[in-house]
């Protein structure tokens, strides 16, 4: 999965080379594998991860993150914490965020971020923009555009992009290099 996802960033990666990339991932993208990738390309990423994975602050055991006492409205970060077992993995940060009931609506598990953002509100900020992208995926996949029914290649979406204008497609988040 981590090849592919690979697969999928880089030409991304490439062709918005003059950009600052923040990566945001949802639970389709939990890897610490590929978020030490990214971390060796540079680049600052925020990936949400699924309630199972582990983590581990200094000289503590390993523990599942749904271990965390969590409540709607309460945000924790967690700095340099180990996400596996392997050797030669960087150690991230880790965002544990109870989200408030908003329109009625709750979120079915709190958001356990992997970030090499520097802090809390530097990663909850990133993750939010998230569901600005979900909306437009929605909106392209079955609002009208049908792109899922039109089989469009990913090569031909991208060729025909507009990189200059900021983008959300890709959950990428975009700011001009200084």
């Amino acid at each position: 999965m981590q090849v592919e996802q690979q697969q999928v960033l880089r030409p991304v990666i490439r062709l918005l080379k003059r950009y600052k990339l923040v990566i945001a991932g949802d639970r389709e993208f939990p890897s610490i594998e590929l978020a030490q990738w990214l971390h060796c390309q540079h680049l600052s990423f925020v990936l949400r991860q699924k309630c199972s994975t582990t983590f581990r602050e200094k000289r503590r055991p390993f523990q599942s993150l749904d271990s965390i006492p969590v409540q709607p409205g309460i945000h924790r970060f967690y700095p340099r914490v180990g996400f596996t077992q392997k050797k030669g993995f960087s150690r991230f940060n880790l965002v544990a965020s109870g989200k408030r009931k908003y329109r009625g609506k709750q979120e079915d598990e709190p958001w356990y971020l992997l970030t090499n953002l520097p802090d809390l509100k530097s990663a909850s900020g990133v993750y939010s923009k998230r569901y600005g992208i979900e909306a437009m995926f929605k909106d392209c996949k079955t609002g009208g555009y049908n792109l899922e029914g039109c089989q469009a290649s990913p090569d031909k979406l991208i060729a025909n992009h507009d990189f200059n204008r900021p983008s959300h497609d890709f959950g990428v988040v975009t700011r001009k290099k200084n």
